[in-house]
């Protein structure tokens, strides 16, 4: 698993030359993306704060500048079945691409992976226990409509693709799938 630093309000103040409130405030109001931890604390990833720092012009300093193995394409996977995300992960880790594959198994891991991460896939298993899928899928496109969603589920009706497309995955897979139809289906979605 990928695991990305992340800096707190605090840090980000000491970047930036502003007060922790200041920060707190570029977050709720969406400018700078966060997560808030189970204690109450914002929590903003490495790659967001990049963003921020580029399209403000504010310079970063190189402690968190992102090497050049950073240009890989990043995937998240989000799905109960640990074999499943194992499956996943090797395939598309060892391709040719060798993408940088983050799994989570569930919605609350899945969302600070998405700040954290900023992963430009998202492969998704609509049926996860206790979280709607088609939700997800919604609320993914909401914060960031280039980020591209795959949906997954072994529930492959006609219905269900049409609904989970127009939620806003960007296409659909059928468990169980072929590698190499995974493997076409990232490729393609990721060169969109």
């Amino acid at each position: 698993m990928v695991t990305e630093k992340t800096y707190t309000t605090f840090d980000i103040s000491k970047i930036c030359g502003v007060y922790p409130t200041t920060v707190a405030n570029w977050i709720d109001k969406g400018s700078l993306k966060a997560f808030i931890t189970p204690g109450g604390h914002r929590r903003v990833g490495q790659v967001a704060l990049l963003k921020f720092l580029k399209k403000y012009n504010v310079p970063a300093p190189r402690e968190i500048i992102v090497p050049a193995a950073g240009k890989r394409k990043r995937i998240l996977v989000v799905d109960d079945d640990k074999l499943v995300l194992e499956v996943i992960s090797k395939t598309l880790s060892s391709g040719p691409e060798k993408y940088i594959i983050k799994t989570v198994t569930d919605g609350f891991q899945a969302g600070q992976a998405l700040i954290d991460m900023n992963p430009e896939l998202v492969i998704l298993d609509i049926k996860l226990p206790g979280v709607n899928g088609f939700e997800i899928s919604g609320i993914i496109k909401s914060r960031d409509s280039n980020i591209k969603i795959l949906a997954v589920s072994g529930y492959a009706t006609e219905e269900i693709r049409k609904s989970i497309l127009s939620a806003g995955a960007d296409d659909f897979l059928a468990k169980p799938f072929e590698i190499k139809e995974l493997r076409q289906k990232a490729r393609r979605l990721l060169l969109k």
